[in-house]
């Protein structure tokens, strides 16, 4: 297949056409090129492999049907067959943006727990939408993400994989370490209960900073065979954090991120990584975290990071325990009272936002703030729910009297008062 020169008019499907700059990279499947598309700059993607007829359709599909997230930097024109090859137009990666290795190799670092959240949160989203789509990403790994580590905002790149769920149109199957157990042991294709493994393996990576599968095992392993690959990888793989199985934790001064960052974050999340790479959904894929159940998860733990009441800084705080230990000053406080909701708890502490997704059916509003709680200017003691959702909220008091609070307004933080939101959700102050 040929490579293109500097100045080369590439043809596209739509009539119009682009020139190349310069190359910016290049791996496995081609070579990505700086392209003038219209004046504007634009990325090309050049295969530099043989490509089916199917895959070239499926990715004409793709260009046809446009992005399903503004998280994908999804094809957006195709080449027509010219050159020995053909290629596809993206939108360049912004400045500021890293890719995952750069995270575990500690040359870039979340600005702050927020930021990491917030990336978790996108990734998970845009995979919903992919889902909802009937598509399927089939070989997700770290190469393709881009996160602004002061921003949590999430680019996701290579897109060129992705098909209908179940069908597997480009013969790629994964990269080693993010594989599905059942791939690797060459049970399966790609499909959305694969993908759902890999998400979770991509999440695992940006808040431990470890691979879930790598711990005494893997440091045993003189060269990683094939063979290696399916005990370390394959449906006889262990999780390094198994509750019931211990014979692959990780290794003190080898794996210090996830042995230092585990016990730091809520229980809630713990115990969905243990779910989800459990030996039952290690060999059951249907019993794996779905990325709206992901999402849902990081909804909650973010509502769990709260100014601690002794030094101010953010902390963690188990929703279960009466006394929490902050991560930061290791000082002792009371459990604040809490906001439980349908689907979630919010602990009220001055500082602590209620989101949107919270107070509706739908978790796609998780940036959109709908209160907020704030101290009494008078008395700092007293604290109060400020309604910034834009509707009218109707509350009843501990004595059965009925109130309402108007967008702007402002409600005290007391026990057993009930917040009728909307139609569809109500939540109760609890002790």
């Amino acid at each position: 297949m040929s490579e293109l020169k500097v100045g080369t008019q590439v043809k596209l499907r739509n009539g119009t056409s682009c020139k190349v700059k310069k190359e910016l990279g290049r791996g496995g499947q081609g070579i990505v090129y700086l392209v003038d598309y219209n004046g504007k700059d634009y990325a090309l993607k050049w295969y530099l492999r043989s490509c089916s007829d199917a895959f070239y359709e499926n990715l004409e599909r793709n260009v046809k049907n446009g992005t399903p997230s503004p998280n994908f930097l999804w094809p957006e024109a195709i080449t027509e067959h010219q050159y020995d090859s053909f290629g596809y137009l993206m939108k360049l990666r912004p400045q500021g943006y890293e890719e995952i290795g750069a995270f575990m190799l500690a040359k870039a670092k979340f600005s702050n727990v927020n930021c990491l959240l917030k990336a978790c949160l996108e990734i998970c989203t845009a995979f919903q939408i992919l889902h909802i789509n009937g598509l399927s990403y089939q070989d997700m790994n770290d190469g393709n993400f881009f996160i602004n580590p002061q921003t949590g905002d999430v680019l996701i790149c290579d897109n060129d994989n992705v098909a209908p769920n179940g069908v597997n149109i480009t013969g790629v199957q994964g990269k080693s370490r993010y594989m599905a157990p059942e791939i690797v042991d060459k049970e399966s294709l790609p499909n959305r209960y694969t993908d759902y493994f890999s998400l979770s393996v991509i999440l695992f990576i940006l808040i431990f900073v470890n691979m879930p599968f790598e711990g005494v095992k893997a440091l045993s392993c003189p060269c990683m065979s094939e063979e290696e690959e399916k005990k370390l990888n394959g449906k006889g793989g262990v999780f390094i954090f198994d509750p019931n199985d211990s014979s692959n934790r990780p290794v003190s001064g080898v794996h210090t991120n996830a042995i230092r960052r585990w016990p730091l974050f809520p229980q809630i999340l713990r115990n969905a990584f243990i779910k989800t790479f459990s030996k039952q959904a290690i060999m059951e894929p249907t019993k794996r975290l779905m990325d709206r159940d992901w999402q849902k998860v990081f909804i909650q733990v973010r509502s769990l990071f709260i100014k601690c009441p002794v030094c101010g800084k953010h902390t963690f705080i188990e929703i279960d325990n009466s006394e929490n230990k902050c991560i930061e000053c290791r000082k002792i406080f009371s459990k604040p009272l809490v906001l439980k909701l349908q689907n979630y708890l919010v602990p009220l502490v001055p500082g602590q936002k209620i989101y949107q997704c919270q107070v509706s059916s739908s978790e796609k509003d998780y940036e959109k703030l709908a209160g907020e709680v704030i101290r009494n200017t008078i008395d700092p003691r007293r604290w109060g729910i400020r309604n910034i959702s834009g509707q009218t909220w109707q509350i009843r008091t501990s004595t059965g009297e009925n109130k309402l609070v108007e967008n702007n307004g402002v409600m005290p933080v007391l026990p057993d008062l009930v917040i009728r939101f909307n139609k569809e959700v109500t939540g109760t102050i609890i002790k």
